[in-house]
């Protein structure tokens, strides 16, 4: 038996709960093969280690997530513990508009409207993982708001991986209705759980007018993995922003798309990574502009130490309908080794000929005139360092509304420095 089925024969023993699930299993069975370094947007992240060891399914079990959750966060939480939902430490408000479900709980009008979105608008046909994700997927969150509905508080998700070697497929769905306005929190976080491996998947839609924030927290721990993949469909007149701030993991890949379908939208995509000893974090962007009259705005940021690697890839694709498009990409990076890598490539494919585009890297230490400036005045090498690290990762951080969820990451970039 190949390397390759003798991987997923650890998983056949989870029922499929939908079509799709049939079709995934029969696709990536049937010669849909995972990554190597031989495939372009894979050239600098090594995943057969991932792929060749044996996992657990730990299931629901008993864990205290008093020391996992956000203080003082005030927000709809959702809790599922190694994939599976766990009503037991989920506190949901019972809201006009809102419509909070466990993906293998579904039923009725919600169970018809997920059959009709669930694996439509991400590729499970030529990405493994994905397929590997919509093959396996015990659980995950289904969300719908309303049309003109306001989420005044944010929907909290808090997935907890526990237990050794523990692996995780979630699965999640978001519709959010024409004109209407949510704030998402999707956190990843670890207890006890060296060598786990999660791979999860959100699909979004963005209907005509509606206002969306996507806070992605990446926290499972040092000896944690993860894929994760996200696209959003926006329509017209809709704004959409993803924020990811890799905090944790021995191997972190990150695919985020945007799919620009209507006249008007606004696309923000912007990234915060902080690595050390020897991590290393992958963030692959794609902002596909169909229509005219759109913007999108990428900032990702990334400080890197020791012997940790960072992959930047972000690509704008302006197609010939999309006149008028103003797109903006940047990555800027630190090293504070010698020994620390960054491999950066941003990419601009345009079709249309009346378009501002831009996009550039960045790539260097610290800057030694405002270093020799700042301990001129007084402050210690260290004190100096942190400051400048401080102004560097503060474009992003000011970007998160919610102040619970940016003093929370406050505190992760203040503890990162000091160690």
């Amino acid at each position: 038996m190949s390397d390759k089925l003798s991987f997923l024969k650890q998983f056949d023993h989870i029922p499929a709960q939908f079509q799709l699930q049939g079709d995934a299993r029969a696709a990536i069975h049937n010669g849909l093969d995972f990554p190597t370094t031989r495939d372009e947007y894979w050239k600098y992240t090594r995943v057969a280690k991932l792929v060749s060891a044996h996992y657990n399914q730990n299931g629901l079990s008993s864990v205290d997530i008093s020391s996992l959750i956000i203080p003082d966060l005030d927000a709809h939480l959702i809790v599922f513990i190694n994939g599976i939902f766990s009503a037991d430490h989920s506190i949901k408000s019972l809201i006009s508009g809102l419509s909070i479900q466990s993906i293998a709980a579904l039923e009725g009008d919600n169970n018809s409207m997920a059959l009709e979105h669930l694996g439509r608008h991400i590729d499970s046909k030529s990405n493994a993982f994905t397929a590997l994700n919509t093959a396996y997927f015990q659980d995950g969150t289904f969300i719908k708001i309303d049309k003109n509905a306001v989420i005044e508080k944010p929907i909290y998700l808090l997935n907890v991986s526990t237990g050794e070697q523990q692996a995780s497929q979630t699965r999640n769905l978001f519709l959010v209705g024409e004109n209407a306005k949510v704030e998402i929190l999707n956190h990843f976080a670890g207890n006890a759980n060296s060598g786990s491996f999660t791979n999860a998947v959100t699909e979004v839609v963005a209907e005509a007018g509606s206002n969306g924030k996507l806070y992605l927290l990446q926290e499972e721990g040092d000896e944690s993995n993860q894929i994760n993949s996200t696209h959003i469909v926006q329509k017209a007149s809709s704004t959409f922003s993803v924020l990811t701030v890799t905090m944790s993991g021995a191997l972190v890949r990150n695919n985020l798309n945007f799919a620009i379908t209507g006249e008007g939208c606004e696309s923000n995509l912007n990234g915060l990574y902080f690595t050390s000893g020897n991590q290393h974090v992958d963030n692959h962007t794609y902002a596909d502009h169909q229509v005219a009259n759109c913007n999108s705005n990428e900032l990702y940021k990334g400080v890197m130490t020791d012997k940790s690697t960072g992959v930047f890839n972000g690509k704008i694709m302006v197609h010939q309908a999309a006149q008028k498009t103003n797109a903006f990409q940047s990555n800027q990076n630190i090293l504070l080794t010698d020994r620390a890598t960054i491999n950066t490539k941003p990419e601009l494919e345009i079709y249309a000929d009346d378009v501002k585009c831009s996009h550039g890297c960045t790539i260097g230490q610290l800057d030694e005139e405002a270093m020799f400036y700042l301990q001129s005045r007084g402050l210690g090498k260290m004190a100096a360092t942190k400051l400048l690290l401080n102004a560097f990762a503060s474009d992003v951080v000011e970007m998160v509304d919610n102040e619970a969820v940016k003093t929370y990451i406050e505190h992760w970039v203040e503890k990162k420095m000091n160690n």
